[in-house]
């Protein structure tokens, strides 16, 4: 689906868990949060993936980078199968690194299922990334669901991706392994103080569209969780 002149969702309808994914189609082709392989529901994940993409014109031989907004498997388990497919590299906060194998040690205990844990090849930081070209995407450090949790603004598309962070009318759980509720708090504050959204992008349901309805949603979630 085609969200702005740069940006493609592919949002999960399946019955399982998996996350929403997007691809940045500037300079250089990004994809975000590529999801699982296949779930806990036995859904094949990165085949819908691949079969939306397609629609789109999309590959994997056009992806320039991998980039997870974190380490958790329903977002990141793919970057594995995409690695196998093509030399690529895999963006995400240093923080993250330890996290996945805590994380994926606690979700292999819960569903019996060992997952791919793809390696971890650039460390992102808050600040603007350097990817070449005049196109502008800026990092934020927003933790809370986990340590090194980021999110992504594009000014040029005037676009949000936040991860598990914010969702609509919701916010990513803090009952999972190093999760932090207050710091999540914060991490919504700050998302909050973007004037300029017109798309907040969340990893999981559906996004919300508008800067209006996007200010009306932190207003609630912090009425809610805050």
């Amino acid at each position: 689906m085609k969200i702005t002149d740069k940006l493609y969702g592919y949002f999960w309808r399946g019955s399982g868990n998996n996350c929403n994914t997007y691809i940045f189609a500037g300079e250089k082709t990004i994809i975000f949060d590529p999801g699982h392989i296949q779930n806990e529901l036995g859904e094949r994940c990165f085949e819908r993936l691949l079969a939306g993409m397609d629609q789109d014109g999309f590959s994997i031989e056009q992806l320039d980078l991998i980039i997870c907004t974190h380490s958790h498997t329903d977002h990141c388990e793919a970057a594995a199968a995409i690695k196998e497919e093509k030399e690529i590299l895999l963006a995400m906060h240093q923080a993250e690194e330890e996290h996945m194998e805590t994380i994926a040690r606690f979700f292999m205990q819960m569903t019996g299922k060992k997952p791919a844990l793809p390696q971890i090849d650039i460390f992102l930081q808050e600040g603007e990334l350097e990817i070449g070209g005049k196109d502008k995407i800026q990092a934020l450090h927003t933790p809370g669901h986990s340590p090194g949790s980021l999110s992504f603004y594009f000014p040029g598309e005037r676009a949000l991706i936040t991860g598990d962070a914010v969702f609509h009318g919701s916010i990513g759980r803090t009952d999972f392994p190093d999760g932090n509720l207050e710091a999540l708090g914060k991490s919504v504050q700050k998302l909050a103080q973007l004037e300029d959204v017109e798309w907040l992008l969340p990893g999981h349901m559906q996004p919300v569209h508008g800067q209006a309805a996007v200010q009306k949603n932190y207003q609630l979630i912090r009425r809610m969780f805050f």
